[in-house]
Protein backbone atom coordinates (compact mmCIF):
# COMPACT_ATOMS: atom_id res chain seq x y z
CA UNK A 1 0.00 0.00 0.00
CA UNK A 2 1.03 3.65 -0.89
CA UNK A 3 2.35 5.79 1.99
CA UNK A 4 0.41 8.76 1.78
CA UNK A 5 2.44 11.77 1.51
CA UNK A 6 2.20 14.10 4.43
CA UNK A 7 1.33 18.00 3.67
CA UNK A 8 4.04 20.34 4.47
CA UNK A 9 2.95 23.82 5.40
CA UNK A 10 5.95 25.98 4.13
CA UNK A 11 6.21 29.68 5.00
CA UNK A 12 8.32 32.15 3.73
CA UNK A 13 10.80 33.71 6.36
CA UNK A 14 10.05 37.37 7.24
CA UNK A 15 12.77 39.92 7.19
CA UNK A 16 13.46 41.50 10.02
CA UNK A 17 14.04 45.34 8.68
CA UNK A 18 12.20 46.17 5.47
CA UNK A 19 10.29 48.03 3.40
CA UNK A 20 6.08 47.44 4.11
CA UNK A 21 2.72 48.46 4.90
CA UNK A 22 1.67 49.41 8.01
CA UNK A 23 -1.88 49.86 9.48
CA UNK A 24 -2.71 51.56 12.56
CA UNK A 25 -6.03 50.71 14.07
CA UNK A 26 -7.58 52.76 17.37
CA UNK A 27 -10.44 51.85 19.26
CA UNK A 28 -12.30 55.35 20.03
CA UNK A 29 -13.53 55.89 23.08
CA UNK A 30 -11.44 53.50 25.03
CA UNK A 31 -10.62 56.14 28.14
CA UNK A 32 -14.30 56.87 28.73
CA UNK A 33 -15.34 52.99 28.71
CA UNK A 34 -12.93 52.80 31.46
CA UNK A 35 -14.27 55.46 33.45
CA UNK A 36 -17.87 54.68 33.05
CA UNK A 37 -18.02 50.52 32.67
CA UNK A 38 -16.95 47.74 35.16
CA UNK A 39 -13.20 46.50 34.82
CA UNK A 40 -15.37 43.17 33.64
CA UNK A 41 -17.42 44.88 31.03
CA UNK A 42 -14.16 46.90 29.40
CA UNK A 43 -13.26 42.82 28.92
CA UNK A 44 -15.72 41.57 27.95
CA UNK A 45 -15.72 44.47 24.96
CA UNK A 46 -11.60 43.77 24.22
CA UNK A 47 -11.94 40.30 23.84
CA UNK A 48 -14.95 41.08 21.56
CA UNK A 49 -11.68 43.01 19.72
CA UNK A 50 -9.10 40.27 20.36
CA UNK A 51 -11.94 38.01 18.54
CA UNK A 52 -12.33 39.99 15.33
CA UNK A 53 -7.84 40.09 14.84
CA UNK A 54 -7.82 36.48 15.19
CA UNK A 55 -10.98 35.71 12.78
CA UNK A 56 -9.48 38.14 10.38
CA UNK A 57 -6.31 37.34 10.59
CA UNK A 58 -6.96 33.51 9.74
CA UNK A 59 -8.52 34.41 6.89
CA UNK A 60 -7.23 37.04 4.89
CA UNK A 61 -3.41 37.08 6.01
CA UNK A 62 -2.59 34.06 4.02
CA UNK A 63 -1.84 33.26 0.57
CA UNK A 64 -2.28 29.89 -0.56
CA UNK A 65 0.34 28.99 -3.60
CA UNK A 66 -0.38 25.07 -3.63
CA UNK A 67 -1.24 22.67 -1.13
CA UNK A 68 2.84 22.68 0.39
CA UNK A 69 3.28 26.65 0.23
CA UNK A 70 1.42 28.91 2.51
CA UNK A 71 2.58 32.03 2.91
CA UNK A 72 1.78 34.12 5.61
CA UNK A 73 1.60 37.73 4.46
CA UNK A 74 0.27 40.07 7.17
CA UNK A 75 0.05 39.79 10.89
CA UNK A 76 -2.17 41.83 13.55
CA UNK A 77 -1.11 42.54 16.72
CA UNK A 78 -3.50 43.96 19.90
CA UNK A 79 -2.38 45.86 22.44
CA UNK A 80 -4.64 48.06 25.21
CA UNK A 81 -6.69 49.80 22.76
CA UNK A 82 -4.67 49.62 19.23
CA UNK A 83 -4.21 47.17 16.59
CA UNK A 84 -1.00 46.88 14.38
CA UNK A 85 -1.24 45.11 11.12
CA UNK A 86 1.90 44.77 9.13
CA UNK A 87 2.61 43.41 5.89
CA UNK A 88 5.44 40.76 5.20
CA UNK A 89 7.03 42.73 2.79
CA UNK A 90 6.06 45.38 -0.12
CA UNK A 91 4.56 42.97 -2.60
CA UNK A 92 0.96 43.52 -4.28
CA UNK A 93 -0.55 40.29 -2.83
CA UNK A 94 0.86 41.35 0.30
CA UNK A 95 -1.04 44.84 -0.13
CA UNK A 96 -3.89 42.77 -1.40
CA UNK A 97 -3.95 40.66 2.17
CA UNK A 98 -3.69 44.09 4.25
CA UNK A 99 -6.35 45.82 2.21
CA UNK A 100 -8.94 42.93 2.66
CA UNK A 101 -7.61 42.49 6.45
CA UNK A 102 -8.43 45.37 7.42
CA UNK A 103 -11.52 45.99 5.11
CA UNK A 104 -12.56 42.94 6.99
CA UNK A 105 -11.87 43.56 10.32
CA UNK A 106 -13.22 47.55 10.28
CA UNK A 107 -16.76 45.46 9.28
CA UNK A 108 -16.51 42.97 12.16
CA UNK A 109 -15.57 46.42 14.67
CA UNK A 110 -19.03 47.92 13.01
CA UNK A 111 -21.08 45.21 14.15
CA UNK A 112 -19.95 44.81 17.39
CA UNK A 113 -21.08 48.33 17.69
CA UNK A 114 -17.17 49.43 18.22
CA UNK A 115 -16.18 52.51 17.35
CA UNK A 116 -13.00 53.03 15.24
CA UNK A 117 -10.38 54.79 12.95
CA UNK A 118 -6.96 53.98 11.53
CA UNK A 119 -4.84 54.39 8.63
CA UNK A 120 -2.10 52.39 6.64
CA UNK A 121 1.72 53.26 5.52
CA UNK A 122 4.15 52.52 3.74
CA UNK A 123 7.93 52.66 4.56
CA UNK A 124 11.25 50.76 6.27
CA UNK A 125 9.73 48.90 9.89
CA UNK A 126 11.44 47.18 11.39
CA UNK A 127 9.97 43.57 13.53
CA UNK A 128 12.26 42.40 15.58
CA UNK A 129 9.58 38.74 16.91
CA UNK A 130 12.44 37.69 19.42
CA UNK A 131 13.70 40.79 21.13
CA UNK A 132 9.96 42.53 21.04
CA UNK A 133 11.30 45.85 18.72
CA UNK A 134 8.83 47.26 16.57
CA UNK A 135 9.31 50.66 14.96
CA UNK A 136 9.45 52.55 11.86
CA UNK A 137 8.01 55.65 10.15
CA UNK A 138 5.09 53.94 8.25
CA UNK A 139 3.99 53.29 12.14
CA UNK A 140 4.34 57.12 13.08
CA UNK A 141 2.66 58.03 9.56
CA UNK A 142 -0.41 55.82 10.02
CA UNK A 143 -0.95 56.91 13.96
CA UNK A 144 -0.69 60.26 13.18
CA UNK A 145 -3.16 60.05 9.99
CA UNK A 146 -5.53 58.39 12.52
CA UNK A 147 -5.08 60.72 15.14
CA UNK A 148 -6.41 64.05 12.97
CA UNK A 149 -9.38 62.01 11.53
CA UNK A 150 -12.68 63.17 12.83
CA UNK A 151 -15.22 59.92 11.34
CA UNK A 152 -14.86 56.21 12.13
CA UNK A 153 -13.13 54.94 9.34
CA UNK A 154 -9.40 53.46 7.84
CA UNK A 155 -7.74 56.72 5.51
CA UNK A 156 -4.26 55.82 3.35
CA UNK A 157 -1.57 57.78 3.83
CA UNK A 158 0.43 59.67 0.78
CA UNK A 159 3.44 56.96 1.05
CA UNK A 160 1.27 53.98 0.84
CA UNK A 161 -0.98 55.60 -2.19
CA UNK A 162 2.83 55.99 -3.80
CA UNK A 163 1.77 52.80 -5.11
CA UNK A 164 -0.46 53.05 -7.82
CA UNK A 165 -1.73 49.11 -7.76
CA UNK A 166 -3.79 50.45 -4.37
CA UNK A 167 -5.78 52.50 -7.11
CA UNK A 168 -7.33 48.83 -8.04
CA UNK A 169 -8.18 47.55 -4.84
CA UNK A 170 -12.32 47.10 -4.93
CA UNK A 171 -12.44 48.31 -1.81
CA UNK A 172 -10.37 51.41 -1.93
CA UNK A 173 -11.85 54.77 -3.29
CA UNK A 174 -10.77 58.81 -2.48
CA UNK A 175 -12.82 60.50 0.00
CA UNK A 176 -12.87 64.16 1.00
CA UNK A 177 -12.16 63.15 4.91
CA UNK A 178 -13.37 65.39 7.91
CA UNK A 179 -9.97 66.03 9.64
CA UNK A 180 -9.96 67.71 13.27
CA UNK A 181 -9.02 71.05 10.88
CA UNK A 182 -11.05 71.13 7.98
CA UNK A 183 -11.23 68.73 5.11
CA UNK A 184 -8.57 66.72 2.92
CA UNK A 185 -8.95 63.90 -0.07
CA UNK A 186 -7.24 60.48 0.84
CA UNK A 187 -7.99 57.16 -0.15
CA UNK A 188 -10.04 55.37 2.14
CA UNK A 189 -10.65 51.41 3.13
CA UNK A 190 -14.44 51.01 2.64
CA UNK A 191 -15.10 48.26 5.58
CA UNK A 192 -16.45 45.37 4.67
CA UNK A 193 -17.90 45.70 1.03
CA UNK A 194 -16.12 45.09 -2.27
CA UNK A 195 -17.31 48.29 -4.89
CA UNK A 196 -17.42 46.30 -8.13
CA UNK A 197 -19.98 43.67 -9.76
CA UNK A 198 -20.81 42.04 -6.19
CA UNK A 199 -21.65 45.05 -4.47
CA UNK A 200 -24.64 44.79 -2.05
CA UNK A 201 -26.85 47.55 -1.03
CA UNK A 202 -28.03 45.98 2.16
CA UNK A 203 -24.47 45.41 3.49
CA UNK A 204 -23.56 49.05 3.93
CA UNK A 205 -27.30 49.64 5.20
CA UNK A 206 -26.57 47.54 8.03
CA UNK A 207 -23.56 49.06 8.59
CA UNK A 208 -25.32 52.60 8.91
CA UNK A 209 -27.87 51.26 11.22
CA UNK A 210 -25.36 49.86 13.29
CA UNK A 211 -23.52 53.06 13.59
CA UNK A 212 -26.48 54.92 13.85
CA UNK A 213 -27.13 52.83 16.88
CA UNK A 214 -24.15 53.96 18.76
CA UNK A 215 -25.43 57.59 19.55
CA UNK A 216 -27.46 55.40 22.28
CA UNK A 217 -23.44 55.72 23.78
CA UNK A 218 -22.56 59.11 23.04
CA UNK A 219 -23.29 62.73 23.14
CA UNK A 220 -22.05 66.08 22.81
CA UNK A 221 -19.16 66.75 20.06
CA UNK A 222 -18.28 62.42 20.22
CA UNK A 223 -21.69 62.55 18.15
CA UNK A 224 -20.70 64.51 15.43
CA UNK A 225 -17.77 61.27 14.88
CA UNK A 226 -21.42 59.52 14.23
CA UNK A 227 -22.75 62.02 11.54
CA UNK A 228 -19.33 61.88 9.64
CA UNK A 229 -19.44 58.17 9.33
CA UNK A 230 -22.88 58.37 8.45
CA UNK A 231 -22.06 60.64 5.59
CA UNK A 232 -18.77 58.85 4.52
CA UNK A 233 -20.99 55.48 4.69
CA UNK A 234 -23.64 57.11 2.48
CA UNK A 235 -20.94 57.88 -0.22
CA UNK A 236 -19.83 54.63 0.49
CA UNK A 237 -22.93 53.05 -1.30
CA UNK A 238 -23.18 56.08 -3.70
CA UNK A 239 -19.98 55.16 -5.16
CA UNK A 240 -20.99 51.52 -5.08
CA UNK A 241 -24.31 51.80 -6.77
CA UNK A 242 -22.36 53.91 -9.66
CA UNK A 243 -20.36 51.38 -10.44
CA UNK A 244 -23.01 48.86 -10.47
CA UNK A 245 -24.56 51.45 -12.96
CA UNK A 246 -21.49 51.55 -15.13
CA UNK A 247 -21.39 48.22 -15.26
CA UNK A 248 -24.39 47.42 -16.48
CA UNK A 249 -24.24 50.05 -18.72
CA UNK A 250 -21.16 48.27 -20.23
CA UNK A 251 -22.65 45.34 -20.37
CA UNK A 252 -25.74 46.14 -21.97
CA UNK A 253 -23.66 48.21 -24.88
CA UNK A 254 -21.48 44.84 -25.26
CA UNK A 255 -24.82 43.11 -25.57
CA UNK A 256 -26.60 46.06 -28.38
CA UNK A 257 -23.28 45.87 -30.10
CA UNK A 258 -23.36 42.33 -30.78
CA UNK A 259 -26.98 41.66 -31.54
Amino acid sequence: MKKKKKKIDKTTPWETSTNRYVGFVDIMGFKDMLTRLSHSEVYDIMKKVAKSVSSVQSVFSVDYESEADIDINVTMMLYSDSIMIYTRDDQQHSLENLVASISALSDSLFSDGIPHKGAIAFGQMTLDFTNSIFFGQPLVDAFLLQEELKFYGIAVHGTAEKNEDIFDDESIFEYNCPLKNGFAKHLTIAPGVSLSEDFEEKTVDTLIEKVSKMRENTSGSLRKYIDNTIDYLDNVKSKGLQILKEEEDEFNEEENGSS
